[in-house]
């Protein structure tokens, strides 16, 4: 996110019950109390103040210390302080005539000028000193001193960064989705099931998402829907929490936790070095409102992290040759299902004739975790003779697939044996002919 903080740990509303971890969501039933906060952050607006005197009187009209900071982070995307600009101090004309574009530069200026004159800056000193630079350069000293102590409370104003106030249920709806957020960073495994009858495209949408975004996921077909386990931030780093990977999680599975209401959580969560276990219900009379904060600022979105630049190669190598013989190449188009584990893959490319289709998997470089859950889908499509499949592996990867009985090439970032490639394709076409 740019600029705007995650729940911290210490802040992260949660009660225990033996194993159990259960966080503090916010309901239509909180409507009153987070509408009384909404008004007082209203009253602020272009008033001076600070962060840390804001925290004090929500809380006071909060009374619960953990619910009032993580509200408060979630207000920050609405409302916050911020030093007032030059030009808005100065003047255009000022700014122009001293050639300065913003309060650094000003600073600059002024630190500089105090070197030359003075060396230093005795406290005893200070005012004269601001009084003579005000002056030889024609500026109002108060003004000036607003300026060179803009990053103090007092000369900061309380902002609203969106156009209109906003409804209390947008700011339930992401103070939970921020919540839920945390406990996914923290999380050792997220398992996410759906419910629905339109499996088969949640389950293209939410791998394509998985797979751009770089998140370790086993997807696998059930009676009535999906299930998605997520291999958590803990698990994978071994650190107490990855808030940027977690926000990756949290970027995958957002679409379904703010679209479908039959859908269930489970995590297992490290809190403080300890293990405990939370579950969170998409069809429950307590089910939480969700409003991911890009929904509010499309700017905070995660970016996507995936390279498809080896991908690109492939396609762009492939395209003609593969036309000319009456083929189609199609891009992550096709859902294979795996006889027996039943899990989930969309393979990077389609090659398709009229009368039977080839699968091509390009398997980058990348983490061990991902790595070794990759070779376990391959031993079972090797061990169900599944033929039609055409795995291009990263030369680093070679370990890990070298024993498994399947067709694979091997690539570097320099050479990529595109003719190879081309040659197993017309051969496993025939094949199926």
């Amino acid at each position: 996110m740019n600029g705007v903080e995650m729940i911290p740990l210490s802040a992260l509303p949660v009660e225990f019950r033996g194993n159990l971890i259960i966080p503090r969501f916010l309901s239509f039933r909180d409507f009153k109390i987070v509408s009384s906060v909404i008004d007082l952050m209203e009253s602020m607006v272009n008033q001076s103040g600070s962060n840390d005197y804001l925290k004090r009187l929500v809380e006071s009209l909060i009374g619960d210390f953990r619910l009032s900071k993580a509200l408060y982070y979630a207000l920050k995307y609405f409302y916050d302080f911020e030093k007032r600009g030059l030009e808005e101090i100065l003047g255009r004309d000022a700014c122009r005539r001293l050639r300065i574009e913003d309060d650094w530069d000003l600073k600059k200026v002024f630190f500089k000028w105090v070197n030359e004159k003075y060396g230093f800056m005795p406290l005893s000193e200070r005012n004269r000193i601001l009084s003579k630079f005000a002056e030889e350069y024609g500026i109002d000293p108060v003004k000036l001193r607003i300026l060179l102590e803009n990053e103090l409370p007092e000369n900061q104003v309380m902002v609203r960064k969106v156009e209109t106030k906003p409804k209390p249920s947008l700011v339930i709806g992401l103070y939970n989705f921020l919540v839920l957020e945390k406990l996914l960073c923290i999380s050792e495994e997220a398992t996410l099931t759906i419910f629905s009858e339109n499996v088969g495209k949640i389950a293209k949408e939410t791998l394509l998402r998985a797979k751009r975004h770089e998140i370790i996921a086993d997807f696998t077909q059930i009676k009535n829907g999906l299930s998605i386990r997520i291999v958590g931030p803990h698990q994978l780093f071994k650190l107490p929490a990855v808030s940027e990977y977690g926000r990756h999680i949290a970027a995958v599975i957002a679409p379904i936790i703010t679209t479908y209401e039959t859908w269930r959580l489970r995590m297992t969560v490290i809190y403080r070095k300890k293990k405990k276990f939370c579950e969170v219900r998409g069809y429950g009379a307590d089910s939480p409102i969700l409003v991911p904060y890009w929904g509010i600022r499309r700017e905070e979105k995660p970016r996507e992290t995936y390279d498809s630049s080896i991908e690109e190669k492939v396609y762009n190598s492939l395209r003609i040759p593969v036309t000319r013989n009456g083929w189609k190449i199609l891009r992550e188009s096709d859902i294979v299902i795996l006889p027996k584990s039943k899990k989930i893959m969309i393979p990077d490319f389609t090659i398709k004739s009229d009368s039977s289709k080839v699968f091509i998997e390009v398997i980058g470089y990348w983490r061990e975790k991902y790595l070794r859950k990759k070779r376990e889908k391959l031993i079972e499509i090797a061990n169900e003779n599944l033929s039609n499949f055409i795995f291009l592996v990263n030369e680093k990867n070679r370990k890990f697939f070298e024993d498994v009985r399947v067709t694979k090439i091997y690539y570097s970032e320099d050479h990529i044996p595109i003719g190879k490639l081309f040659r197993e394709i017309a051969s496993a076409l025939r094949k199926k002919c």
